[in-house]
This record gives structure tokens, sequence and C-alpha cells, in this order.
């Protein structure tokens, strides 16, 4: 039970904005279509400002659009099927949203297009002719610019903030693996080290985030005028941590799975030097999740490895290729805030 409420919660914390700002769109387009065009009951302005800005869309100006295009052609083949006249409703209603939903989808613009031109002819045949066509279309058009303007400017968040959020994300989930296992070198604990290892795992949930803000980002400089303001800030960044965090996260998980196989046969000494740059990984990761810039991140002194065991060789190889990825990351830094 305590499973299934937190995935509704879950699924609230999702949805809540979305839906908080569609009530407000559908009441803002119902307002203005009164207040600038004098219709009565502009039903037609609150369901397009409703649907276009729902919760779980890609895209709400693709919506928008969509709806537009839907509504459009639902009101003229309503329009059509009501001048036509027939004491037979049910099968007018039923041939004109037919043709309604087979000409939306000529289109090839998503499900919204004809699922919405044969809800807007249904209710223009409910509705009746006391209406006239052009002034729902008129609702139509108030509720596509309520909609446009929130999903443009209002409910988008910022792309920017939102990579470098995850970036940091990331990079402190790593940052603690690392000081975990520095903790367990200066412990020689297996136990810890394995314990570390499972916080590296974890940190793939962090990767995963950094990945679809990466996608999310890219689709809003495509499509919302906040995210074309800031295209080139978008696709510095994402060009920055796409692969490179890939990179780190892989040799980090490497690393700690190396480091507790290591502890665990206990072949020989833990090497000189060995726990100091594992702190010195961690403390990377924690100055770049802040948003510092080191600066001259040389390359550590190389440790003697001809004398270690395979084991402890691994580990030393695992590190090296974590440290060449921070090196990367701190080389390609932006000056100032990450």
């Amino acid at each position: 039970m305590r499973g299934f409420a937190g995935i509704i919660v879950a699924r609230w914390s999702n949805a809540w904005r979305d839906v908080l700002f569609s009530s407000i769109a559908g009441a803002v387009a119902w307002l203005l279509s009164q207040k600038l065009l004098g219709h009565p009951y502009p039903v037609f302005a609150a369901i397009v400002a409703l649907v276009s800005l729902a919760p779980g869309l890609p895209s709400h100006a693709r919506q928008a659009v969509g709806m537009l295009v839907g509504v459009g052609l639902g009101i003229l083949i309503g329009e059509l099927a009501l001048a036509v006249g027939s004491s037979m409703l049910l099968l007018r209603g039923s041939v004109a949203t037919f043709v309604a939903m087979m000409l939306a989808s000529s289109f090839g613009l998503g499900p919204v297009v004809p699922i919405q031109a044969g809800v807007s002819t249904i209710l223009v045949l409910v509705m009746g002719p006391q209406t006239a066509g052009y002034v729902r279309l008129l609702d139509s058009c108030i509720g596509i610019v309520v909609a446009l303007l929130f999903s443009q400017l209002l409910v988008t968040p910022d792309p920017v903030n939102l990579i470098r959020q995850a970036a940091r994300k990331l990079l402190r989930d790593l940052g603690t693996g690392f000081s975990s296992s520095a903790d367990a070198l200066a412990r020689a604990d297996a136990s810890a080290a394995q314990a570390a290892m499972d916080k590296f795992s974890t940190a793939h949930e962090s990767l995963n985030v950094l990945a679809s803000s990466i996608g999310w980002a890219r689709h809003a400089a495509r499509w919302s005028l906040r995210g074309r303001i800031s295209a080139g800030e978008i696709n510095e960044l994402a060009a920055r941590y796409d692969r490179r965090s890939i990179r780190l996260y892989a040799n980090a998980l490497l690393f700690g799975e190396a480091l507790a196989n290591a502890l665990r046969k206990n072949e020989a000494p833990i090497p000189s030097g060995l726990e100091g740059r594992v702190r010195d990984a961690a403390r990377l990761c924690a100055a770049l999740a802040s948003g510092k810039t080191p600066e001259n991140v040389a390359p550590a002194p190389a440790l003697p490895l001809d004398t270690l065991p395979q084991s402890w060789r691994t580990c030393m190889d695992r590190l090296i290729a974590v440290e060449g990825a921070l090196r990367t990351f701190a080389a390609t830094a932006p000056s100032g805030s990450q």
C-alpha cells in the first residue's frame, strides 16, 4: 500500500505544475474571449487552452498547433453537417466525425489533431447553429494564443539551469562515492569499499536525469521561445556533458568495482599515495559540482605499478581513467558559474 501511495505522490509531483497552469490558462482564455469578443460561453477557448497545456506532453507548442488544426477542421465539418440538415442526428454525427477525423489524419501532426477534429465536430453538432462557426474559431484562436503564451514563456523551465543542476547532481553523487572509497582505503575495509561501489551504482539515476535534461533542453531550443533564446548555451552545455558524463560515470563505476575487488583479495599492502589521489578526485568533483572552475589540474605523479599485484594495477588503471575524465571536465568548464 505504501508503494502504491508513493507512486501516486510521485505522479502528482510530476503533474501538478502543468495541471495548475493548464487550469489557469483555461480560465484566462475564457475571460479574454468574454471581454474582448463578447462571447458569453467561450467553451472552445477554454478547451483549447486546457488541452494544449495538459501534463505529460513532450511539446506544449506542438500540441497547441495541432489543437488549432484539429479544432478548426472539426468546426468546418460540423458546420457543413449542420448546413446539410437531417433528422437523423446520430447518423449525421457519426458520418461527420468520421470525415473530420480522416481528414485530420492526413496532416501527420500527431493524435491530438484527429481527436480534436472529432470532438469539435460533435460539439458543433450538439451546440447547434445558435453560434456561428467563425465565432467558435475565434474562441479557439484565443485559446491557442493563451496556450502559446504560457508554453513559450511561463510554463517552460530554464533549460540551461536544468542541465546545470542535473550535471551538478551527478558530480556530487560521484564525489560522494570517491570520498567513501578514500575512507575505505584508509581503513583497508573491503565492506566499506563495496558500499562505496554501491554509491557509484546509484549515481546511474543522476546520469539518466542528466541525459533526459539534455534531450529536453535540445527540444526546447527548437520548440520554445525561451529555448531559442538560450540555444547557443544549450548546445555548448549539451556538447560538454552528453558523452563526457557517460565516460566519467563508467570509469568511476569500474574504479569502485576494482577497488572493492582489490581490498577483498587483500593481496598486498595498499599502494602509497592511492588514498590521496582518490580524495583529490572527490574534491575535484565537489569543486565542479559547486560551479567552480579548478585551474591547472595536472596529472598526478605516476605510482610504481610493476611490483603490484594485478588487482591493484587494475584499480590504478581505473583511477587514471577517472582522473583523465575529470581533467577534461575541468578543462572545458566555462569561466564563472558552471
